[in-house]
């Protein structure tokens, strides 16, 4: 995983916390205490319009055990974790039976794997303040393939005439993949032509591998398959 980090040439941040104590790090790893009664004030919805779309922010809305890594090393086993789509947050318990949480700091040298997923945090030019999570699907030995999941809020819209509806309030999601060479993110279209006209290099090679495996590449298992391919032609 050490590569993931290298090979996006990315200056890594030093954690004064960590290296002060490696076991009170745990409980410096928060970058804030979220407060969970006040989530729906937030938004301006009642509880029970909270309650009824909460769940849509996140990647998976249950806390699964997940480990903590700085570099190669690990900091922690068995932390319960979860990541927030629409707060771009990985967000941690200390204990799975805790009622409160908070939100792992955010740093490029920091990695975590939650049950089998992987994210990195990215910095954008330089900012940790406009960087993101991403969770990382492939990782070759000259491209890797990431995926950035997205949710947006969308308030409650009252309907104006008696034909339309109320529109209750919303977490949409939407998801991107992006191939990664030497730090530069590459957005993968959403038309098969396209995304095939990324790997022109090997045109012969993968034109044959989609047709011999009937390739989807609207879907992500066979998006993976398909890079994975790639990468090891090169």
């Amino acid at each position: 995983m050490k590569k993931i980090i290298l090979s996006l040439s990315l200056a890594l941040i030093t954690i004064s916390a960590f290296s002060q104590s490696r076991q009170s790090g745990y409980t410096k790893m928060y970058d804030r205490t979220i407060d969970i009664n006040q989530r729906s004030l937030a938004f301006g919805l009642t509880e029970a319009q909270f309650e009824a779309i909460k769940d849509d922010a996140y990647a998976n809305p249950n806390f699964l055990p997940g480990k903590i890594f700085q570099d190669d090393e690990l900091l922690k086993d068995n932390v319960p974790m979860r990541y927030n789509a629409y707060a771009d947050e990985i967000e941690i318990k200390q204990a799975a039976t805790d009622e409160s949480y908070g939100a792992l700091i955010k740093s490029p040298d920091i990695f975590v794997k939650i049950a089998t997923d992987i994210y990195v945090f990215i910095p954008f030019e330089g900012s940790i303040e406009k960087g993101g999570y991403f969770n990382v699907l492939v990782e070759g030995e000259n491209y890797n393939l990431y995926k950035k999941t997205k949710a947006e809020f969308k308030e409650p819209k009252v309907a104006e005439t008696s034909y339309q509806r109320d529109t209750p309030p919303s977490f949409p999601t939407t998801v991107t993949y992006f191939l990664v060479k030497d730090g530069k993110f590459l957005q993968i279209p959403n038309r098969k032509s396209r995304i095939m006209k990324m790997m022109d290099s090997k045109k012969s090679e993968m034109k044959q591998f989609v047709k011999q495996h009937d390739i989807d590449l609207d879907d992500e298992k066979d998006l993976i398959k398909t890079i994975k391919y790639f990468d090891s032609l090169l």
